[in-house]
């Protein structure tokens, strides 16, 4: 998926949120008595400011959901010193770093763009894997917030998955019609482009696949978010772990 499909998809969503809220808000504000008129100017009014609030707060509603804190300077040299080192080598801009103490292996991008990255790991991970192996999971992440995917899935997260977590059917619906189903398996391969060595991504993934475990803290509507998305995500990728394993071990 091209950066600009993804932003146009997401802000699809917002303007399909905004229509939405407007009409229920008109509708509710009728019928307690308000005109019409003035009823439709108080919730274009809100809808819009309801929009720009969640446009510029949905990345810290999803940190603050998963217990994400934030990595004080010199807290994981090795990890900080690999993330800006990826960084420089393939310019990336470097994200705001996130741990999450928990021994389930994984991690997440959350943000809008190149500037607004937020990279999230557990310290499971951080334990787990190896150097090459992580470097190969974090260029993965780098090229998410890159291609847009990262703005995209946390939209869906936020403004679909979340108000609609007891319609799963219909979320999952709505969702394949957004998502190309290969978009992840694309990012793996934007990310081994850039580290050249697809044998460490495949292990990391595999390594967290057969783990399998999964954080304590796990708020349903962004499982999809994480690299190694459980089997029970709201949201589900056409591809699974597995399956990215596979496509990876073939290069």
């Amino acid at each position: 998926m091209e950066p600009h499909q993804a932003v146009r998809r997401s802000l699809s969503i917002f303007l399909a949120w905004f229509v939405v809220n407007g009409i229920l808000l008109s509708v509710l504000l009728s019928l307690i008595g308000i005109s019409i008129l003035i009823s439709v100017l108080i919730a274009v009014f809100l809808s819009i400011a309801r929009v720009v609030a969640a446009y510029r707060r949905m990345e810290f509603k999803i940190i603050a959901k998963v217990n994400a804190e934030p990595i004080g300077k010199g807290s994981y040299p090795k990890f900080e010193n690999l993330v800006e080192g990826l960084c420089v080598a393939h310019g990336f801009r470097n994200p705001n770093l996130f741990v999450i103490t928990d021994s389930a292996p994984n991690m997440m991008m959350v943000g809008k763009n190149s500037s607004q990255g937020n990279l999230i790991i557990t310290t499971g991970l951080l334990e787990r894997v190896n150097r090459v192996e992580l470097e190969g999971l974090i260029t993965h992440e780098l090229s998410r917030i890159r291609n847009r995917l990262a703005f995209l899935d946390c939209t869906t997260a936020v403004l679909i998955a979340k108000p609609l977590v007891l319609l799963s059917g219909f979320t999952n619906w709505a969702t394949t019609k957004l998502f190309a189903s290969w978009a992840v398996a694309e990012t793996d391969l934007q990310a081994v482009r850039l580290t050249r060595y697809p044998t460490a991504l495949a292990n990391a993934l595999s390594s967290l696949n057969i783990d399998g475990r999964e954080p304590r803290v796990n708020p349903r509507f962004c499982r999809h978010l994480w690299i190694n998305p459980p089997a029970n995500a709201l949201i589900k990728s056409g591809f699974s772990t597995s399956d990215r394993v596979a496509a990876l071990s073939e290069l």
